[in-house]
Order: C-alpha cells, then structure tokens, then sequence
C-alpha cells in the first residue's frame, strides 16, 4: 500500500472542496474555503527541507543573518552535548550550543541531557536503513528552550518524503532540515 505524500493529500482536500467554492456563491463561504487551503497549505509543507537548499533559499531572500547564524551553527566547532544509543552522554566545553544524537536515543533526550538551556541546534544521525523504521517525536526537545533547528543526517538511501514520515507531532516550533550522505 502507497502512503500519500502531503502533497497528494492537499490536492485531495482541494478537489473534494472544490465544489463547495463553485456551486455556492456565499462570500463567507468562500473566505472559509481560502483560508482553510492557505492553513492547509502553510501546516502541510512546514517539515524538512534539503540543508543546501534551506542555505541557499536564504541567500536569495537576503535573510544575510539567519543565514550567518545557521552556517556558525552547523560548520564552526562550538561546545556540545553528545547522546549515544546507550544513553551514555558526554558533554563538550561550557553552556554547549548543540546536540548530536542518533534517531534511537531522541525519546530519551529530555530526562537525560540536563544542560540543554542554550543547545540552538540538534543533529539527529539516522546511520542504516532499519533506524528508518522508528520515528522523531519532536515533542522530545520540548525542554530544550533556545532550540532553533533540527538536523538530520541520514547515512542510509532514502527520501524527504521518508524522513518527512519519520517526523511526528511537529508544531512548527522548529527548521527542520536534512542531508543524505550516504558514505561520506
């Protein structure tokens, strides 16, 4: 059975609403109409977006700061918090400002890393195929107050409409962004 993509169910939602916008010619119907399809627009394509693309969109916005901040965060050395699948955690210099972790160790995060005040970035490692089962619940980094941004590295062949699937309750709070980088 083929899962639809978010895409696929959007387009859905708009052929099935399409007649309700054409046979009724209420205003306020159709204001509901429109502002349901830009909510359903806005909350279905807020999930993971290719890293050089997300750098790159910025450049061509001229968001010249986000941009700074994002490429300190993911290419400088700066003090960090390391979570292994064993849950051993090993922490990196004063007030760390990142989290490296692998996709099994997310739903232990919060009780476990107790100097998250200033983590701003979290790089998630997805490193073989079956780690592609299990999910991201991103209600784990809910304790993780100046998080910004969500990296995550799949060193297994896969998709974004995978690793979109991977993710769960995703309230937007966060950039999430990925890069498949298989043996490098």
């Amino acid at each position: 059975m083929k899962t639809k993509s978010t895409l696929e169910k959007a387009l859905k939602f708009v052929s099935d609403c399409k007649i309700i916008f054409w046979k009724r010619k209420n205003i306020f119907q159709k204001n509901i109409f429109l502002l349901l399809c830009l909510l359903t627009t806005t909350f279905s394509f807020s999930q993971s977006e290719n890293v050089d693309l997300y750098l790159a969109s910025l450049e061509s916005s001229g968001q010249t700061a986000k941009l700074n901040e994002l490429k300190h965060l993911l290419y400088d050395l700066h003090s960090a918090v390391y979570s292994s699948a064993s849950g051993e955690i090993n922490v990196y210099g004063e007030q760390p400002t990142a989290l490296y972790t692998s996709i099994r160790s997310i739903n232990s995060l919060n009780a476990t890393v107790s100097d998250k005040s200033d983590i701003e970035i979290a790089t998630i490692k997805i490193q073989n195929s079956s780690e592609l089962n299990q999910s991201i619940d991103l209600t784990a980094f809910s304790g993780f107050e100046k998080l910004k941004y969500i990296f995550i590295i799949s060193e297994a062949a896969t998709s974004q409409n995978v690793i979109n699937n991977l993710i769960k309750n995703d309230n937007s709070k966060y950039v999430l962004i990925y890069k498949i980088s298989i043996g490098g």
